[in-house]
């Protein structure tokens, strides 16, 4: 008489273990194919942006998010891109001083930086900056000096110095800028705001020459 083998019940020659053992690692093989090709995906948008694009990103970071927290808190965070959407969204409810574009680019940047697949150990957002290739200086394009437009400035300086320098520019977490002594030496003055110094972000990428222009004006009413 022929040996007949098991079956699963419905006419196949397969036990059901064996049906859930293949069936298990079918769905294993292909969440990390997904999990490759979504890694994948995350490295080539992290790739697509410019050095100009990752620096601005990140002095914003430093200029408008360490002002209440480390930035470790943000480097250690590895999170899909709708949970970043959803912590932008909630720090700028929280009061971070961040425009939609301002916000469009540090969401993409931390999709980009920050993802699932990302590696262990990254360089922290200061050391970025630190790498990243400054501006250029004012002038240097040979457009000539700027005069700097005192009314536009007290807008510029209350988005992106007010939450340091402090309100009127009378001092906070950063120094108090009205009637400050830099203030008359120019030259130091877009050094520091171009490049940075201690604690202070490089704001080179963020800012446009005409920007600081103006913000110097203002203070310099003050």
């Amino acid at each position: 008489m022929e040996r007949v083998g098991p079956t699963d019940g419905y006419g196949g020659g397969m036990s059901m273990p064996r049906r859930v053992s293949r069936f298990v690692f079918a769905a294993l093989l292909s969440l990390t194919l997904s999990l490759a090709v979504f890694t994948a995906a995350q490295e080539e948008d992290r790739a697509s942006l410019s050095p100009a694009e990752s620096r601005k990103a990140a002095t914003l970071i430093m200029a408008r998010c360490a002002v209440c927290h480390t930035t470790d808190l943000i480097s250690q965070q590895r999170l899909p891109e709708d949970r970043w959407i959803v912590t932008v969204e909630k720090m700028v409810h929280w009061g971070a001083e961040l425009s939609k574009e301002e916000a469009a680019v540090v969401l993409r940047y931390l999709v980009a930086r920050n993802h699932p697949g990302a590696a262990a150990e990254l360089p922290t957002i200061e050391q970025e900056l630190a790498m990243s290739q400054p501006a250029s200086d004012p002038g240097a394009a040979g457009d000539g000096p700027l005069t700097g437009l005192s009314a536009r400035g007290a807008g510029l300086y209350a988005r992106n110095c007010q939450a340091c320098h402090g309100e009127g520019a009378t001092g906070g977490v950063g120094p108090k800028l009205a009637r400050n002594m830099i203030l008359k030496n120019e030259g130091a003055f877009w050094e520091t705001v171009l490049h940075g110094r201690g604690p202070m972000p490089a704001w080179g990428a963020a800012l446009s020459h005409q920007d600081i222009a103006d913000i110097h004006a203002w203070l310099a009413a003050r």
